[in-house]
């Protein structure tokens, strides 16, 4: 146990104001079984004779094997000749209707990332998806037209997109369009509904909306208050990489009088949260180590790095989200 809870004059982070951000798409790549699946690891190389299969899908016109190797060479898991051909590749999936090669190829002009920056031309393929029904295309292209980003802002029409993507189901749009009632933005203010969106969001969604959820939940901000739950979401976040998380549930469990598991388990996620993508969270944790060290033993120190590297090394999911 500890003497004393080591967290007096910290906080835990609050709801993120600058949540709304466009997300270009994420890419699940365990494919069908006519198509190759990968079970590649983090930062490792597709193995050849996958890469072989998925190239001959391709070739012979199939327009997700197309996305699926243009993603991949974006995300650097093929080797420098195939990376080479990945806008190509997104370039011919597009040209076949493939919404999702649609949605990163317009976020990639519109950002000027790998290919020259055409914002019309981002925008074009979003439209066209978006068109065509697609949730990700609509949100993506909300979220630049509340910003005038790359094409004329319009808060009126990028609310009909976002509530269009929420109604589908699509999880960031779910969250963001909640984000947006919480604070009365664009919107007039209804905190219940705020809640209930970015709880559908959580549900499904990345590690943002289950983060979300969980301050919503440890405020009681358009739902009941209800630490243990709202310690729940933030542990499925911090799991998922939320850096936000992993800081407000190592908060959550050292704040009071934590147990030897629980100021071993808090100390983990501080010790995670400080090697985040957060740089302002990565010196706040990094700020509170130090006292809480000072509360454990030697031995639950060193579970508590061990735990931590080897959630840091573990291996990533397949998966690319391109921001």
């Amino acid at each position: 146990m500890f003497a004393a809870s080591p967290l007096g004059s910290f906080s835990r982070h609050v709801i993120r104001a600058g949540f709304i951000a466009v997300a270009i798409a994420t890419v699940s790549l365990t494919a069908s079984p006519q198509q190759a699946v990968f079970a590649a690891e983090g930062g490792h190389l597709v193995p050849p004779h996958q890469v072989a299969a998925l190239t001959a899908l391709a070739d012979a016109g199939d327009a997700d094997a197309q996305f699926q190797l243009g993603v991949l060479g974006l995300a650097d898991r093929l080797d420098g000749k195939v990376r080479s051909d990945a806008i190509n590749r997104l370039m011919a999936a597009a040209e076949a209707n493939h919404d999702g090669a649609a949605v990163v190829l317009g976020m990639l002009y519109v950002r000027g990332i790998s290919v020259v920056r055409d914002p019309a031309k981002g925008i074009g393929y979003l439209q066209a998806a978006a068109q065509r029904g697609d949730s990700r295309a609509k949100n993506s292209l909300a979220l630049l037209m509340l910003r005038g980003d790359g094409i004329e802002k319009d808060p009126a029409a990028a609310i009909v997109l976002l509530e269009s993507s929420a109604s589908s189901g699509f999880p960031e749009a779910q969250t963001n369009l909640g984000l947006m009632y919480l604070r009365g933005e664009n919107v007039a203010r209804d905190e219940k509904r705020g809640a209930e969106l970015v709880r559908q969001g959580a549900m499904t969604g990345p590690a943002d909306s289950q983060f979300n959820y969980g301050v919503l939940l440890e405020n009681g901000t358009g739902v009941t208050k209800n630490p243990d739950e709202a310690r729940s979401w933030y542990s499925r976040a911090a799991e998922l990489g939320s850096t936000a998380a992993q800081f407000n549930l190592a908060v959550m469990l050292l704040r009071t009088s934590p147990t030897t598991a629980e100021g071993i388990s808090g100390l983990k996620w501080l010790l995670v949260a400080s090697r985040g993508n957060n740089p302002v969270l990565r010196e706040r944790a990094k700020a509170i180590v130090p006292s809480v060290v000072s509360t454990l033993t030697q031995d639950d120190i060193g579970q508590a790095r061990r735990e931590a590297l080897a959630y840091l090394n573990r291996p990533n999911r397949l998966t690319s989200s391109f921001r």
